[in-house]
């Protein structure tokens, strides 16, 4: 289904909530939004600039926008800060267990550090992790990718390691790749390899793609 923007004028009445700098809604054919995307100021926190989103969507355009689908960016003077909701990307069954989902993604840089926090739900529990490393957008994917598996640690439940996670550009796509390395009881080191497409922020795509290396390890 090709991505569209046909609601300007929601696009435009987002730009006027307060701390809200910019605003980008994408719809498909039928003028229904599957991404909001939002670039904001740091003063409010992200899940209240996601519920007025999800208000005056309601409001003034009879449009339930789902949490899920709402992306917030908040930059400061001095640093960056990137928030995501919720993504759920595949389905969970009845007979599976619960698969983490994306909960929510903060990159602070501050001193020559860059501090990466990924937060992950499963169920009703919520597992964070923490990366820490030199500052500069060359570091950034992979420290993105060792706080995902901080994250997944507990439930993983065996030592994983992250040989390399970038964001390439692939014809006219970002695409963000992973490579893990696991080491398994008898049949040794083991190379898992994951990618997502860039939909919002290259530090969502990234945390995607480690859970995209560890699915078969995560399905049980």
């Amino acid at each position: 289904m090709p991505s569209l923007r046909l609601l300007p004028q929601l696009e435009d009445a987002l730009r006027q909530i307060p701390g809200v700098r910019a605003a980008s809604v994408v719809t498909g054919p039928d003028a229904v939004p599957t991404e909001v995307h939002v670039l904001a100021s740091p003063g409010k926190p992200a899940k209240q600039v996601v519920r007025d989103v999800q208000s005056l969507a309601m409001a003034q355009y009879d449009i339930d926008i789902d949490h899920r689908i709402v992306s917030v960016v908040q930059i400061g003077e001095d640093e960056p800060v990137m928030t995501v909701p919720p993504i759920v990307d595949i389905e969970d069954t009845e007979d599976a267990p619960p698969r983490p989902a994306i909960a929510a993604i903060m990159v602070r840089s501050s001193g020559g550090l860059t501090e990466a926090t990924v937060t992950l739900a499963v169920g009703d529990r919520l597992f964070e992790g923490r990366a820490e490393g030199p500052a500069g957008h060359s570091h950034r994917a992979r420290l993105v990718a060792l706080a995902t598996l901080d994250a997944v640690a507990e439930l993983l439940g065996q030592p994983c390691e992250v040989e390399s996670a970038e964001v390439n550009r692939v014809g006219p796509r970002e695409i963000a790749l992973a490579v893990l390395t696991m080491v398994l009881p008898r049949t040794g080191e083991q190379v898992l390899t994951g990618a997502a497409v860039v939909r919002g922020d290259e530090a969502d795509a990234v945390a995607r793609s480690v859970l995209a290396a560890l699915n078969r390890q995560l399905s049980g």
